[in-house]
């Protein structure tokens, strides 16, 4: 009975069982049979990738919400006080805030991230908008980027921690095919620089 029951012999059962239900399923399936099941397989196989890409989608929007909670919660001013008066204190945001003549580098910084996370960067616009009644500069930047989505968190977080007056105010997913593995992300960023200083 142990003979029997030998793991090579059954190998060699469930090899010949094996055979024999692909014989019997070419004789009544036939190529049309094998392309079925190939389709079914496909399609399975696109769906374990859609899965897989939606779950990274998601854990990439709950650690940026993370990030932009933390970043919220951190204080960017001294905190107000009786010691403090209005003008102390627009004079520590102004303080806070890099020059305008800073805005070519962080562009060029968030660039370079872009290509060190391998994602690839399509043209980008770019529009300034001074606030002369707040008396700051609002520099709106969207930046198409194409990539694996961990990839394009790891941007988020990277530009997000390098400059500190930095936001992002949207992020925009779109995948091209369902079994494709890159996503196409819109990026918007705004970054609050001083006036320059003629307008000031």
């Amino acid at each position: 009975m142990e003979r029997l029951m030998s793991p090579r012999l059954v190998g060699a059962l469930l090899a010949w069982e094996l055979r024999r239900a692909a014989r019997a399923f070419m004789r009544h399936g036939g190529r049309f049979g094998v392309v079925l099941v190939l389709a079914a397989l496909l399609g399975v196989g696109a769906v374990t990738v859609r899965q897989r890409q939606s779950d990274a989608a998601q854990q990439v929007q709950a650690r940026l919400a993370e990030r932009l909670a933390q970043r919220a919660s951190a204080p960017l001013l001294p905190p107000a006080g009786g010691a403090l008066d209005g003008r102390t204190r627009l004079k520590a945001f102004d303080d806070y805030l890099p020059p305008h003549d800073d805005i070519p580098t962080v562009v060029q910084d968030l660039l370079n991230q872009a290509e060190d996370q391998h994602l690839v960067l399509a043209r980008g616009d770019y529009r300034a908008q001074p606030d002369l009644q707040g008396g700051f500069m609002r520099y709106r930047m969207s930046l198409p980027v194409k990539g694996d989505a961990p990839a394009v968190l790891k941007l988020m977080q990277s530009a997000l921690q390098s400059h500190r007056t930095l936001a992002l105010e949207s992020v925009q997913f779109k995948r091209a095919r369902i079994e494709s593995a890159d996503v196409e992300v819109r990026l918007q960023w705004v970054l609050l620089t001083r006036l320059p200083e003629p307008l000031r």
